[in-house]
């Protein structure tokens, strides 16, 4: 089965110095590294936002801001047996480190 984990907020991220956003990008690369070696790397990618309301007047404003918390700001797609494997893996991911949140999504095929 694919899982997607879906990385939400990173209110730590701000708070880092140059020297640990770097180090943190390693976890990242490092996590992403592992799924590889254990052939279970689909894709992963960072998320760059614009905030669209749609309205009378369909006004498109420039983002992401700091107090959206459900802002997705990047994701792992990988595979897994199933939901208690896929769980397993996704507690590793590091935005938890980061004051993040993840979501975990098993991905339908049609």
């Amino acid at each position: 089965m694919k899982f997607v984990i879906l990385i939400k907020g990173e209110d730590k991220w701000a708070e880092l110095s140059p020297a640990q956003m770097q180090e943190g990008l390693q976890k990242y690369q490092a996590f992403a590294a592992r799924l590889r070696e254990e052939g279970r790397y689909v894709d992963a990618e960072g998320l760059d936002a614009k905030i669209v309301s749609i309205g009378s007047e369909g006004v498109v404003t420039d983002g992401p801001f700091a107090e959206t918390k459900e802002l997705v700001g990047g994701y792992y797609v990988f595979t897994a047996a199933d939901w208690e494997e896929a769980t397993a893996i996704a507690k590793d991911c590091p935005a938890l480190q980061y004051g993040g949140a993840i979501e975990l999504r098993a991905q339908m095929s049609y």
